[in-house]
């Protein structure tokens, strides 16, 4: 039996000189593990390890497809440009793009109050600013609202660290004019620790979610992550929030903690203990694990390396088995089109590769102690049935209802009547009838019987909110019910670069062309970080004075002090 086994091969970066080379997915059946393998022809041979499950990473590759949640449901934008350069060097968006973005994601500044070793933006380590203007940064979300056929309705504010600028919730505000459904922020939370009403003011401007820098809870961890003792501002940042007031307004917090093997690994049971004593207002936990931007040693490579396989073999081992299945985002691109089409809200649909992301959900009963989502619902069974639904909207079908029905005695009347229709209802009747016919099916995929619901009531009720009103506020109040998503974003680097992954991107940059301030440049997550960042950002840097280490550490160390106290 061959040792190495080729997967698939796609094209990739040398990460030396950044050009296009040739590369294999392979099971070293020896270790066990997951590889991608490539050759330079100028600088040699990269190993890099994607997954330590292979049996995981093989029923990944055609878990969404078995259940139909990637057949017939292209998001490509409208109006790309010409790939002149070649893929991925082409970005604004090519041609060779085949998802639409979901979320919209603007850097307000390359200034930040601390200069993480991690990060991916930082005016310190730079040594210029980048800064677009308030009238530019309408003209990006003006850009991505634009978007045709399915225009993203998340905004995502980022940076450097965005609640440096002044007129941030100016910025938040005009994001929901614009029409953005979901506004987030991405902070590391030194302001919001500072002040409790500045987090109110952020509730005041309409800001729906909040995306919380959170690497663990022990100092030293901090310290090597972030290159100073953060542990007790962290805690006081969701301390503040619970105190402004974000549960009764709705605003999830999401912890979102960078993973670096044998810096911080050992404190993903702990930063889980974290979202549980938050669950009123912590909705999620999005891992990532490092993306290693820029050249590295190899033996470093090896060392830091940490893949989504481990880290569900962590939360397993903390939770004691909460995770089943880590399932792809794209498991839910039609689910999400079909939730927004039953209440004609705007559409969202995560035609993500499947490597790209996955989650999961944990139920905290009234126990405290987690529970996985499969103890609760059938989520094959759910997701199929979703995914048929859907398949027949966009067809226009009505179902064939006669297997909900066989069993009852005494049917609803309501929905005896779907088989009665034809297809010369109104649009407004079709989708009255096809929500009823989803909200009827949807609910054979409760599991448990009447105690288990009766003793999880939070679970199932938020899931019927879903069902009879399916929106994301009603989806938002599912997780801030002490159903918290558990999930991993695993952002590429030149090492492990996929460009099958880049071309279907749904997290896309906004940034103003340099060569025609005009018109905007839309540009995929991994791509930006990987090639295109400091090109676009040094050509619209401004001439300010940035502040020096000395100054960041200061200012940090005084607020570290203040907290001592």
């Amino acid at each position: 039996m061959a040792k190495i086994e080729t997967l698939k091969r796609s094209v990739s970066l040398c990460p030396e000189c950044l050009k296009n080379i040739s590369a294999e997915v392979v099971w070293d059946k020896e270790e066990n593990k997951i590889f991608m393998v490539k050759t330079c022809p100028e600088h040699g041979d990269f190993k890099d390890r994607l997954s330590s499950n292979p049996e995981d990473f093989l029923w990944q590759q055609m878990y969404t497809s078995s259940l139909g949640s990637d057949e017939g449901n292209s998001t490509q934008p409208e109006d790309l440009l010409k790939n002149t350069k070649g893929c991925p060097y082409s970005c604004g968006l090519c041609e060779k793009h085949k998802s639409a973005p979901c979320i919209a994601l603007i850097d307000l500044t390359n200034r930040c109050n601390l200069r993480c070793p991690v990060c991916f933006a930082n005016s310190a380590v730079a040594g210029y600013i980048y800064e677009p203007t308030f009238d530019e940064i309408v003209q990006i979300m003006e850009h991505f609202r634009n978007i045709k056929p399915i225009p993203p309705i998340l905004l995502q504010l980022s940076g450097g660290e965005p609640t440096i600028r002044e007129d941030l919730f100016d910025i938040i505000r005009k994001g929901v004019d614009l029409g953005f459904v979901n506004v987030m922020l991405t902070t590391n939370g030194i302001k919001l620790a500072k002040s409790v009403d500045y987090c109110k003011q952020l509730i005041d401007a309409g800001l729906n979610s909040l995306y919380f820098s959170f690497d663990g809870i022990e100092p030293e961890t901090w310290k090597q992550m972030r290159g100073v003792d953060l542990s007790k501002i962290k805690m006081q940042v969701l301390k503040n929030c619970r105190e402004a007031g974000f549960a009764a307004a709705n605003i999830g917090i999401v912890l979102v903690p960078t993973i670096v093997n044998g810096i911080n690994d050992h404190e993903i049971g702990n930063i889980i203990d974290v979202a549980r004593e938050f669950s009123d207002i912590v909705m999620g936990i999005v891992f990532q694990p490092v993306s290693l931007t820029g050249r590295i040693a190899i033996e470093d490579l090896n060392k830091m390396r940490y893949t989504t396989s481990d880290l569900k073999e962590a939360v397993n081992k903390h939770t004691e088995g909460l995770i089943n299945k880590f399932y792809p985002l794209s498991l839910t691109s039609k689910m999400t089109r079909l939730i927004a089409w039953l209440e004609d809200e705007p559409a969202f649909s995560m035609t993500s590769h499947q490597d790209c992301g996955f989650a999961t959900i944990g139920v905290l009963d009234d126990d405290n102690n987690w529970q996985p989502i499969e103890k609760f619902f059938d989520v094959d069974g759910i997701i199929k049935f979703s995914n048929e639904t859907f398949d027949l909207i966009q067809k226009r079908k009505l179902p064939k209802v006669s297997h909900l029905i066989d069993g009852m005695k005494n049917p609803p009347k309501l929905l005896t009547t779907i088989m009665q229709f034809t297809d010369t209802m109104t649009d407004l009747a079709y989708r009255e009838v096809m929500k009823l016919y989803y909200m009827a099916g949807a609910a054979r995929f409760f599991k448990g019987d009447i105690t288990q619901i009766r003793n999880n009531q939070k679970t199932f009720l938020n899931f019927l909110k879903i069902m009879w009103n399916p929106n994301l506020d009603s989806v938002a109040d599912f997780f801030l019910s002490r159903n918290i998503m558990i999930s991993s974003m695993h952002f590429q680097d030149a090492y492990n670069f996929d460009l099958e992954r880049i071309q279907r991107c749904l997290v896309h940059y906004g940034v103003i062309n340099p060569e025609d301030r005009s018109k905007v440049l839309e540009i995929p997550f991994c791509a930006m970080n990987t090639l295109h960042r400091p090109v676009l950002e040094k050509a619209l840097a401004v001439v300010q004075e940035t502040k020096t280490v000395d100054q960041l550490d200061n200012e940090v160390s005084e607020l570290i002090q203040q907290f001592a106290k």
